[in-house]
């Protein structure tokens, strides 16, 4: 606490003391502490938030907004042309698959036709208006 604030409680003490109950002094204290500089986060502490997103929904700014869509869940369905993934939430999500969508199962290069229902996998797709198309999916494989 600083010397000035020290001296405005003690006359407000003294005022309340001297002039009875219904009297006293309001103090307010108007600076505010200098900001910190934000430091980023480790690197394990991204890691470790990552590894709890169930579903989501971010925009990225740039030229043209790019609208981005992430979800880990269960496989429900998939075929050649779509997937379907389940958050343990309930929060279900069907993502359209095409020739750029790339896949990983066991953190090798996969194929859409590797991914079975019931894998645990991650999604990350370009939404587009009503489209949501997949770029990515990560396969952890079954349930253990």
């Amino acid at each position: 606490m600083r010397k000035k604030t020290k001296i405005l409680i003690g006359a407000g003490v003294t005022a309340l003391v001297l002039g009875g109950a219904g009297s006293g002094i309001a103090l307010a204290d108007t600076s505010s502490p200098a900001p910190q500089p934000s430091t980023p986060a480790p690197a394990k502490h991204k890691k470790a938030l990552l590894g709890r997103v169930a579903h989501g929904e971010f925009t990225l700014n740039g030229k043209k907004h790019q609208v981005i869509d992430v979800q880990r869940g269960q496989v429900q369905s998939v075929g050649p042309d779509a997937i379907t993934v389940r958050s343990n939430d309930g929060f279900t999500a069907t993502y359209t698959v095409d020739s750029g969508t790339k896949v990983k199962k066991a953190k090798q290069a996969s194929a859409i036709g590797q991914v079975a229902v019931n894998d645990h996998v991650f999604v990350l797709a370009d939404k587009s208006g009503s489209t949501v198309t997949a770029k990515r999916i990560n396969d952890s494989g079954a349930p253990k």
